[in-house]
């Protein structure tokens, strides 16, 4: 495969075309190194990718995106760095790491932050997905721009000294570098503003500063949609064939207006931009931008870019690339994109990131080995009692998996119904292999009864049953169809089509609907839709709606259904909505587990895991039938 065949970046041989692209750990403290990122990093060099870019790391004391932001500021940060390095190396990898000022975007939640900007304005920032607020930058002086140039200059210099083969630097995704290339966030009148040889300028002052250490310095840029708009593409390339100029060593081509993009929108997203970049430079193109490895591949076999750099698919599998020069791609744990990783790093707290499908990831401590083999039997084939069941096996358990439908999945089938939830159908259908593949015995269209279960002389039974459709308390409730069975094909949605219920069910029913040409109306009691999703999901989710002509109520309470009319208040309001067909997401409650409960009194090591529970989301499901199953 052309993935594993080596290339070279400003003459220096990288040993294949796959890049770990730099997503934050948040696991430094006050900027230093510490045994846990190292460790963090050694899974991902054991896999032997080309190249790994180490996460972002301050330039300027008060220029942090996170309080577990890596620094590079400062001599004193230089030892650690320098063992990082080491342990990537000794596995094979080159290493580069970026080097990060936020600019305006800088939360003045990190203490010591000041945020600047080419321009003073304020910048809407976003925490833990579902909230925002705004931060004030004031404008950067000539004087301090020019002590910018140095201090990026001076981290080039670090990381050298420290080991690195490159640095990187990210003048994309909205950091400082962005507001400068922007003329709706650069509003200057001297040669840093203006036209774009002047919008350009402080990029390439830094390129050049940071090649004059003897580092090759790679740049990260928005080939598509840069990021707060007002740049054509010409301008972009134009921006790429300068810094080739000042002494950029390659381009890696990224993009907007969602850097790290959610389910909805397409795998790839970003490789048109490389292409033209690819067509425009004599310097190596790195394409990202949710890549699968076979997309990958083919990227390089067309020209497309010269190598190819994956973030979430590293955080979903570190050890994707062993699999696929083993011949097992089959093995290889899909990313679902759910952004669940980065969620938590931009949360309120700033969480070091958590994977939906990946409960092992930043987990150094292996689960003890069993003492001896048990019986287990898992009720309930959804995700929650699958990876138990796969967990249990492959810790060497004999495992009996029960499923009352005729295929394994519960809720992920209605979920990964829609075109837009590939991902998420490329893990079920991960799931479903490893589950057999691991031995466990699974016994379809059978609900067992307690006695069934006590003959089996099981040591441990997990109860992984699920969740159902709530029906609310409403007049007239009985008339309308559950979005779940509508999403599988069980019933029909038909003409004028009313979602009751605005989440995240609710929302992409709407949408699913509305790619089959229906018309459809949200109406949501609460003040806006789809809240509990990540941030850059939500907001591509409802901006899709609003392209296929969804129409959104929200503030609204409904009192009572009657035929083809649905009737309540918005924002307090008496108003009716006409439909020819309802459809009812307004949550889900947990199915009964009393009656297995009761087989503890038997001496039976009984567990509950997933939405039998709390109806929640696919990673609550999947970290507890982690915990539960390797705990056996």
């Amino acid at each position: 495969m052309k993935l594993f065949e080596e290339g070279f970046i400003a003459g220096v041989r990288v040993p294949n075309r796959i890049v770990v692209a730099p997503l934050g750990a948040g696991l430094a403290q006050n900027g230093f190194v510490t045994p846990a990122l190292i460790q963090h990093y050694v899974e991902l060099a054991e896999a032997e990718p080309g190249l790994v870019v180490v996460e972002g790391a301050a330039v300027s004391e008060d220029a942090r995106d996170s309080h577990g932001m890596l620094a590079i500021y400062d001599d004193a940060f230089v030892g650690g760095l320098s063992l990082l390095v080491d342990e990537i190396k000794a596995r094979g990898p080159r290493v580069a790491i970026q080097l990060l000022h936020p600019g305006g975007a800088a939360s003045p939640r990190v203490r010591g932050n000041v945020p600047v900007a080419p321009t003073a304005m304020e910048y809407l920032l976003f925490v833990h997905g579902r909230h925002a607020f705004k931060a004030h930058a004031r404008e950067l002086t000539r004087e301090e721009i020019k002590s910018l140039v140095e201090k990026f200059a001076e981290a080039a210099g670090r990381a050298k000294d420290a080991g690195f083969d490159f640095v990187q630097i990210n003048a994309g995704h909205g950091w400082l570098f962005s507001q400068f290339l922007s003329p709706r966030t650069n509003k200057r009148s001297d040669e840093y503003g203006g036209p774009i040889e002047n919008r350009i300028r402080f990029a390439i002052e830094v390129a050049e500063a940071v090649k004059s250490q003897g580092i090759p310095p790679i740049f990260r840029i928005d080939a598509v949609n840069p990021a707060y708009g007002g740049v054509t593409e010409e301008e972009v390339l134009y921006f790429a064939k300068r810094l080739e100029e000042a002494g950029a060593a390659a381009i890696e081509a990224s993009g907007g207006p969602a850097p790290i993009s959610p389910a909805v929108f397409p795998q790839g997203l970003f490789l048109e931009g490389a292409a033209k970049l690819k067509k425009a430079l004599k310097i190596p193109v790195i394409a990202i931008g949710a890549l699968t490895y076979d997309l990958a591949n083919k990227a390089l076999e067309e020209g497309l870019a010269d190598f190819v750099a994956f973030g979430r698919a590293f955080i979903a599998d570190p050890q994707w690339p062993i699999k696929l020069r083993q011949g097992r791609p089959e093995d290889i744990r899909p990313c679902v994109r759910c952004n669940e990783c980065i969620d938590r790093g931009f949360s309120l707290r700033q969480l070091p990131p958590k994977c939906a499908v990946n409960p092992q990831l930043l987990r150094f401590t292996k689960p003890k080995p069993p003492t001896r083999v048990k019986t287990v039997v898992v009720v309930g084939g959804g995700p929650a009692g699958m990876e138990a069941a796969r967990v249990a096996a492959e810790r060497g358990h004999r495992v009996v998996l029960y499923e009352q439908s005729h295929q394994l999945g519960g809720n992920l089938i209605p979920a990964t119904a829609s075109p837009f939830k590939q991902d998420l159908r490329r893990y079920l259908e991960w799931l479903r292999r490893q589950v057999y593949k691991a031995g466990v015995e699974v016994r379809l269209g059978t609900r067992p009864t307690p006695e069934e279960i006590l003959s089996q002389r099981p040591d441990a039974v997990i109860l992984a049953l699920g969740s159902e459709p709530a029906t609310p308390n409403i007049p007239g409730i009985e008339q309308g169809v559950y979005a779940i069975d509508v999403l599988v094909g069980k019933a029909k949605a038909q003409g004028r089509v009313v979602v009751l219920g605005g989440g995240r069910v609710g929302g992409e029913t709407a949408l699913h609907l509305a790619l089959e040409g229906a018309q459809v109306a949200i109406v949501e009691i609460l003040p806006d839709i789809m809240t509990d999703l990540e941030r850059s999901y939500r907001l591509a989710m409802v901006g899709e709606l609003k392209r296929r002509g969804v129409s959104i109520y929200t503030n609204f309470h409904t009192v009572e259904i009657r035929p083809g009319r649905l009737y309540g208040l918005h924002n307090g309001n008496p108003m009716e909505v006409p439909f020819d067909t309802l459809v009812i997401a307004t949550g889900m409650r947990p199915r009964d587990t009393a009656p297995y409960r009761a087989l503890a009194k038997h001496g039976i090591e009984v567990y509950e895991v997933g939405d039998c529970i709390k109806p929640r989301n696919l990673y609550a499901a999947v970290h507890e039938a982690y915990n539960v199953a390797s705990r056996l």
